[in-house]
């Protein structure tokens, strides 16, 4: 018996990587995301999308780099006087 590749929406995928829909169409503007298109659509290949992950954690420790989530905090300009 052949075993069928679970494909996945948008919303599945952001829900699956516990983001924002538009995260998810970024990462696809970006060319990072493994993604197909069917006719106006996207979907995603779930084994694919967990290669994807696991290959990003492997680049993540090897590298020493930060994951792209924990972005540093934006200061403020200090306001001045009305």
């Amino acid at each position: 018996m052949e075993r069928r590749p679970t494909i996945l929406t948008v919303d599945e995928v952001a829900r699956y990587l516990r983001v924002h829909s538009m995260t998810v169409y970024r990462l696809i503007q970006r060319g990072e995301l493994p993604a197909l298109r069917v006719g106006r659509s996207w979907r995603f290949k779930k084994d694919q999308l967990s290669q994807w992950l696991q290959e990003r954690e492997i680049n993540a420790h090897r590298d020493g780099a930060r994951p792209t989530s924990a972005r540093p905090s934006r200061r403020l300009k200090p306001r001045g006087r009305r």
